[in-house]
C-alpha cells in the first residue's frame, strides 16, 4: 500500500540556507565572526552535503510506489547573495529521489526551473480536510508585521488594501472549510501554530529531523498542538 509523505523548505542547492537555519552541514570555522562563509569554496562543499543528506534521508522513509507532496522551495537555482551555490537542475535531484513527488509552488520555486502543480491544495487526511501552501496564512497581526517590514525598507511603501481584502477573505474561507493548514516557509521558527484561529502544521524539514513525515504524523501533530492548548487552558 503506497504511503503519502509531506516535506518543505529543501532547499537544495542552497548553501545559505545551511547557516540560516543552522543545518548540521555547519561546521566550526565554516564562518567567519560575522556569521558568513570564510570562502565560496566551503559553501559550495556545505551544499553538496546539504543534498546528499536531504536525498538520503527522504529515500529512507519513501517507497518506490509513494507519493510526496513538497510544500514549497524545493530547490534554488545557483548562487545566492554573493555566495556560491550548486547549478544542479531540479530534474537531476528528482530523479535521485524515490517516490513521485508534487511540487506546491514556493517563494524560491519562482525561478529555479522547478515545474509547480499548484499554489495551494485541499486535501483529506483521516477525518480531516486540510488546505495546502507554502507560506502560512495571514491574520491581522500577520498583516500589521508585513506592513511594519516593509516600512523598514522603504517608509514610503505601503501595502495595497486589495492585498490586505484578499487575505482575510482566504482566511475566513480556509477557515469555515478545512480543519488545519500544511505549510513551510517558517523553517524552525515554529512547528505548530494556531493563526486566524486555524492550526497550521509546517512540515519543513527543519523542524522534522531533515525528513518527511506522513499523513498520519501530520494528524499526530495537529491534534497533540490542540489537545496541549486545550490543557493549558
Amino acid at each position: 500500500m503506497s504511503i503519502r509523505w509531506w516535506i518543505a523548505d529543501t532547499h537544495f542547492n542552497h548553501a545559505n540556507i545551511a547557516r540560516y537555519t543552522g543545518r548540521p552541514q555547519v561546521k566550526p570555522g565554516d564562518l567567519d565572526a560575522q556569521g558568513n562563509w570564510v570562502s565560496g569554496e566551503i559553501a559550495f562543499q556545505r551544499a553538496e552535503e546539504m543534498n546528499v543528506m536531504l536525498i538520503r534521508e527522504a529515500n529512507q522513509r519513501i517507497k518506490q510506489d509513494d507519493t510526496c507532496i513538497c510544500v514549497g522551495d524545493f530547490s534554488c537555482r545557483g548562487g545566492e547573495k554573493g555566495v556560491m551555490g550548486l547549478h544542479i537542475k531540479p530534474t537531476e535531484i528528482l530523479a535521485k529521489l524515490h517516490g513521485t513527488w508534487i511540487i506546491v509552488g514556493g517563494n524560491h520555486d519562482d525561478n529555479n526551473g522547478v515545474k509547480s502543480a499548484c499554489e495551494s491544495m485541499v486535501v483529506d487526511i483521516a477525518k480531516y480536510r486540510a488546505w495546502v501552501q507554502h507560506r502560512p496564512l495571514v491574520d491581522e497581526d500577520g498583516y500589521n508585521k508585513k506592513q511594519g517590514h516593509m516600512a523598514a525598507k522603504n517608509p514610503a511603501r505601503q501595502m495595497p488594501e486589495w492585498q490586505k481584502s484578499w487575505e482575510r477573505r482566504q482566511l475566513e474561507h480556509v477557515r469555515a472549510s478545512c480543519d488545519l493548514v500544511i505549510c513551510g516557509h517558517v523553517h524552525n521558527a515554529w512547528r505548530t501554530r494556531k493563526i486566524g484561529g486555524i492550526w497550521h502544521v509546517n512540515v519543513g524539514v527543519d523542524v522534522n529531523r531533515y525528513m518527511p513525515i506522513n499523513d498520519q504524523e501530520v494528524i499526530v501533530v495537529f491534534e497533540r498542538a490542540a489537545r496541549e492548548a486545550t490543557e493549558g487552558k
